[in-house]
């Protein structure tokens, strides 16, 4: 099967070829063992809304098997205990299995997540083999740090691994999150244990095949699915956890942080964001237009980093407000294995209700649709791209993640006033702004509380470049050598 087949083609394929040859067990000390628990998860299409799987789902006797192995490959196990080059030959053994399999997981990825597959193939899949090449050799580098000496002591600093970690996962970027996550930690030396998202659970398994077939110890990686009010709820809990390492929302971050409270374990949390994107009157307006329509409505706007705020100084705000609104009725929105798709549908059918439930209450309480506003013409789980105009601060639509392809339009007067908006938010993930006026940009790089900025682009990112929040957006950084010391401990050494 080539590129060129049709998605009807390609669905084929992945439901009657690459979903029967998966293993949907958990995956428990380097094998797929029967699940203890009695449950199932059912994993639909977003394009078909038809059952793609039925997965076993874990409880926590799964769990419990998952930890013991993972804390026996850890203080007993060869994994913590091998030379940096030996991870990092397995790390790269790992990637080159992920290069391999790029078709095959695309299609799985894309087909379970309704994102386009050129997309995935493109980016997800491809920068997660990049991630697992980057920190196997990040590590090599020294992991010991010496100090001037205190007294008659020499002093340094010896770099360990944290321990077992629990790694959650998101299901709007699964494939990508989980190396982001486990890259990390494996090539540090921790071994971990790993939850999918319920409604992107088969790249997980995927990965958990190549992780054997890459060779790592029995016990070092660990994949179980299950609900996050068992297993999660098991997995947090567990005093064998050292660390957990969670992509979601606000919600199941209190969860975690309350059902692991009295052990108090190390965390990284990812928790979305509400980002600002400021179109100042001296922009490049071309530039801007793009750069706003992918803030607003790539990944389906199922994106922790969308631009859903976008503030434009009043100059421009008609004329910027036309050219998005054309934009965004001429995307092209259809079946994720079509190359010619822009725009895929909504992850599930309840997620397409949250979506429209924020459009109809902004609705109501005075705020009013540019364009969109309803499910699309296509049917199904398709949310036409939506622009609301007339929003103020305090409705839940400017407040609270939609995550969806729903974007709002303020008109802002001047830099003071578009850097206070751009502040008004409970969330600190990331911004953009589009300006000539450098000293400006430097302001609001500057004084936006983010923890990444944009100028005069949207969405870059980069294997070496820190990824995380500020606010309720989260804590800990994810991607860079910044990752690495998430999952290390310092030990100070004084030695005569």
């Amino acid at each position: 099967m080539t590129s060129k087949a049709s998605a009807t083609e390609l669905r084929d394929r992945v439901v009657s070829s690459l979903i029967p040859g998966l293993d949907l067990r958990p995956f428990i000390a380097g094998e797929f063992t029967d699940p203890v628990g009695s449950g199932e998860i059912t994993d639909t299409d977003p394009m078909t809304e038809r059952t793609l799987a039925v997965l076993p789902a874990a409880g926590p006797a799964d769990v419990d098997a998952a930890l013991t192995a993972a804390r026996a490959a850890f203080d007993q196990g060869p994994w913590p205990r091998m030379t940096a080059q030996e991870r990092a030959d397995t790390l790269d053994r790992f990637a080159a299995l992920i290069e391999r399999d790029t078709e095959r997981l695309s299609l799985l990825e894309a087909t379970d997540t309704g994102k386009r597959l050129a997309g995935v193939r493109g980016w997800d899949v491809p920068q997660s083999a990049e991630v697992y090449r980057y920190y196997a050799q990040a590590m090599l580098q020294a992991r010991t740090t010496s100090m001037p000496k205190v007294g008659e002591a020499s002093v340094f600093v010896r770099r360990v691994p944290v321990g077992v970690c629990a790694a959650i996962i998101p299901w709007n970027f699964p494939f990508a999150c989980i190396s982001w996550k486990i890259a990390p930690a494996l090539a540090a030396g921790c071994t971990v244990v790993i939850k999918p998202a319920e409604r992107a659970p088969l790249s997980a398994q995927a990965l958990a095949a190549l992780a054997a077939e890459a060779g790592f110890p029995p016990g070092v990686v660990n994949v179980v699915l299950g609900t996050g009010d068992v297993a999660g709820r098991a997995l947090v809990a567990d005093p064998r956890v050292d660390k957990i390492t969670f992509t979601g929302s606000q919600e199941t971050a209190r969860s975690i942080v309350a059902g692991s409270a009295s052990r108090m374990p190390r965390l990284t949390l990812e928790l979305g964001g509400k980002g600002a994107n400021v179109v100042m009157a001296d922009c490049d307006l071309d530039a801007a237009v793009d750069g706003t329509i992918t803030a607003m409505f790539d990944v389906q706007g199922q994106n922790c980093c969308a631009g859903s705020r976008t503030y434009v100084q009043r100059g421009i705000y008609e004329e910027f407000l036309d050219r998005v609104v054309t934009a965004a009725e001429a995307r092209r929105l259809g079946d994720p294995l079509d190359e010619k798709t822009e725009q895929g549908p909504q992850i599930d059918r309840a997620h397409f209700e949250r979506i429209d439930s924020y459009v109809k209450g902004a609705l109501k309480e005075g705020a009013d649709c540019a364009t969109g506003g309803k499910g699309a013409d296509q049917g199904g789980l398709f949310y036409a791209p939506t622009i609301v105009t007339g929003a103020t601060s305090s409705m839940r639509i400017t407040r609270e993640e939609v995550f969806g392809p729903v974007g709002c339009v303020y008109p802002v007067d001047s830099t003071e006033e578009a850097i206070t908006a751009a502040n008004d938010t409970d969330y600190g993930l990331s911004a953009s702004v589009w300006t000539s006026d450098l000293d400006f940009a430097d302001r609001f790089v500057t004084e936006v509380r983010v923890g990444t900025c944009w100028v005069n682009c949207f969405g870059y990112f980069a294997t070496e470049v820190p990824w995380g929040g500020v606010k309720l957006s989260g804590q800990g950084r994810e991607l860079g050598v910044a990752a690495l010391d998430e999952f290390m401990d310092g030990k100070s050494v004084f030695r005569i």
